[in-house]
């Protein structure tokens, strides 16, 4: 009998490839079934000391989401107390993804204070609780003195994320704690880090991390009492420009968000692309401060390998999809010939100042480079929805003189439909927002707000089959606001007979 239940198997004796594959579904199952808690809750009012004797309808409500860090820590609580081996797994699932954000809220009462009694003698009341001020880089410091104090755990976390933390001394430890994480595949940085930074700390992160694949900018607009209470406000180390910074293991750059102090510019993506030649992802969204010169050096230096790009800058003035004017000094790329020489690009969403039909196509002089990239034949890869956008104000590569209402500009935006037209397949679907109009060339549809074009023809221009569309302002993102009544679908031949008689503009 005992040696039976010697022989007996347990779950240690299993290969650990198959513990590790149990623990994993466990901790999930745990987060997604609902045994953790996922929200914050909240009072809707709360009921005070002296007022008791009142009767009030307390009302239970979400406040929030539960951070996805604090959701794998609870997660994991049970399997951190069965033994020190599942206690060691336990703790690389829970720091493989490390968030450190500013604490934001308000100050809060002492509780040491809520044993005292009243000075009164009666019941405390919340007027004579002292306020406690609320260190909100608090977790900063104590993630910092973690990783100091427990160096076995810096080799867990594969992903950093840090948010709202933009000033210089808190920047610099920000840097402590990535010289840590010499295993980290993902950082999220804010874009004070590019000017923060060091020569130092940035050649240590472009080549000593070397699973470093993913390299993210997260803007925002600083408050005037942070500029004014910051004295290293302008400091600017310019490590971009160290020829030791070397990109060239990034597979994955993102840049989003705007700042009105020492934002991104195109120079800062003109140095990344010296040596960032391996990029496969490009996302630079909601900013305001990146132009298409800063894209097309990118995409450029990383042609044979981009297979996602996604442009998509962001004017405040007009709260819309805009594109500024190209930054001087910059040299000039024609964008639409680039985008077509990635032979590797999938996915596209791009807002260009400027439109040919060569977005859709190669120009013939292109191609004997073409067959130089073991291409035998030219064909897009584009599939799913293809998203380019020509702003307000933006102009075509053939005539940028002339109005895109001109009869020479009509013509061109025929040829790049017709050129839509022919790679449109059940995998792909291109979508063209001119102006103030989203284009889909595969229906010959045109959708827009062309009431008071109507007005103006007075009964002489009525498209045929018009109908209602559910797209809005922002391409295919579906109704904005109220504009779900005012947008209509017409045909694409009524909309340019509309344009040859002035009744129909690109613009507003």
């Amino acid at each position: 009998m005992t040696d039976r239940c010697e022989r007996r198997a347990t779950i240690q004796s299993l290969p650990w490839e198959i513990i590790t594959s149990i623990l994993t579904i466990a901790a999930d199952t745990n987060i997604t079934e609902g045994y953790t808690r996922s929200y914050t809750y909240g009072l809707s009012q709360v009921t005070r000391t002296l007022q008791l004797h009142h009767k009030l309808q307390v009302q239970k409500h979400i406040t929030g989401r539960v951070p996805s860090d604090t959701l794998r820590w609870n997660a994991t609580d049970a399997i951190r107390r069965t033994c020190s081996t599942w206690h060691e797994w336990a703790m690389g699932y829970n720091l493989k993804e490390l968030y450190v954000r500013r604490w934001r809220g308000g100050e809060s009462w002492d509780p040491k204070f809520l044993a005292l009694p009243s000075p009164s003698g009666g019941l405390l009341t919340s007027d004579i609780f002292p306020v406690v001020y609320q260190d909100p880089y608090r977790i900063l410091r104590s993630t910092v003195a973690l990783l100091q104090e427990c160096p076995e755990l810096n080799s867990h976390v594969r992903r950093l994320w840090f948010s709202g933390i933009y000033q210089f001394t808190n920047v610099t430890r920000i840097f402590e704690i990535i010289s840590r994480c010499d295993n980290v595949r993902s950082l999220t940085l804010p874009w004070s880090a590019l000017r923060y930074g060091t020569v130092e700390d940035w050649v240590y992160i472009a080549n000593n991390l070397p699973r470093l694949t993913s390299l993210e900018f997260l803007g925002a607009d600083l408050k005037k009492s942070q500029i004014s209470g910051d004295v290293n406000i302008e400091v600017n180390y310019k490590a971009l420009e160290d020829v030791r910074v070397n990109f060239s293991k990034l597979r994955r750059l993102k840049i989003h968000g705007s700042s009105n102090v020492q934002p991104i510019m195109d120079a800062d993506l003109w140095e990344i692309a010296r040596t960032a030649t391996s990029l496969e992802e490009i996302h630079i969204t909601g900013t305001s401060s990146v132009t298409i010169e800063g894209v097309t050096a990118l995409v450029s230096s990383s042609h044979k390998s981009v297979k996602v790009l996604n442009y998509a800058p962001l004017d405040r003035e007009t709260a819309g999809f805009t594109h500024l004017n190209p930054s001087p000094g910059m040299p000039k790329i024609h964008f639409c010939d680039i985008i077509t020489f990635c032979p590797n690009l999938t996915d596209v969403n791009v807002t260009v100042p400027h439109i040919c039909e060569h977005i859709l196509c190669p120009p013939p002089q292109y191609s004997e480079d073409i067959m130089a990239l073991d291409t035998p034949q030219w064909v897009l890869k584009w599939h799913g929805n293809a998203t380019i956008r020509l702003p307000y104000g933006g102009h075509t590569c053939v005539h940028p003189e002339l109005s895109l209402e001109h009869p020479d500009n009509r013509i061109v935006l025929q040829s790049i439909f017709g050129a839509a037209r022919k790679l449109q397949q059940k995998s792909l679907s291109i979508e063209l927002v001119i102006g103030n109009y989203t284009f889909n060339p595969a229906t010959f549809s045109v959708s827009g707000d062309f009431r008071e074009s109507k007005k103006l023809a007075e009964g002489m221009w009525e498209p045929e089959g018009e109908k209602e569309s559910r797209r809005g302002p922002w391409g295919s993102s579906g109704v904005w606001e109220d504009m779900g009544n005012r947008w209509t679908e017409i045909g694409e031949e009524d909309f340019f007979d509309g344009v040859r008689c002035g009744l129909v503009r690109f613009e507003y």
